[in-house]
């Protein structure tokens, strides 16, 4: 892949893709810059409201009908539910992991498969994640394995 960075004066920020087919290196490429676009709207106990990129965001959890973010300092809540959190932002690497969870796959450490076809998932944070058997399948698709 071929780089070239202009310096235009007075010019609005511009980036074009110029390729033969929209492939799974450029697909990449553009989920990247568009992953700086979007923000993930939650707030934390103090009800104070936080823009997050997704790229921030280690897993999230539903509890007691709540939604919840975990990055790697802070916990906040979100309104959307785990399904729309999938769907908006799976082209960034959210994963549905369990009934009630979705993981970042790009704040995975490590894989271990565990017994009756689930997969022990270890975070960057050091917190360990279970990816039901209903979902592993999907993941060893997602990640090649």
């Amino acid at each position: 892949m071929k780089i070239t960075v202009e310096h235009a004066e007075a010019a609005e920020n511009e980036v074009i893709l110029r390729c033969p087919d929209l492939d799974e290196e450029m697909l990449g490429v553009l989920s990247l810059l568009c992953s700086g676009l979007r923000r993930l709207c939650v707030w934390d106990d103090s009800r104070q409201t936080t823009l997050l990129s997704p790229g921030e965001v280690v897993y999230c959890e539903t509890v007691d009908d709540r939604v919840f973010v975990y990055t790697g300092q802070t916990v906040y809540q979100t309104a959307l539910g785990l399904g729309e959190l999938e769907s908006r932002y799976g082209s960034l690497g959210f994963f549905r992991a369990g009934k009630s969870s979705v993981v970042n796959l790009h704040r995975i450490r490590s894989l271990v498969s565990q017994g009756g076809g689930r997969i022990e998932a270890t975070l960057e944070t050091g917190e360990k994640l279970i990816v039901s058997r209903r979902y592993a399948p999907l993941l060893r698709e997602r990640l090649g394995l």
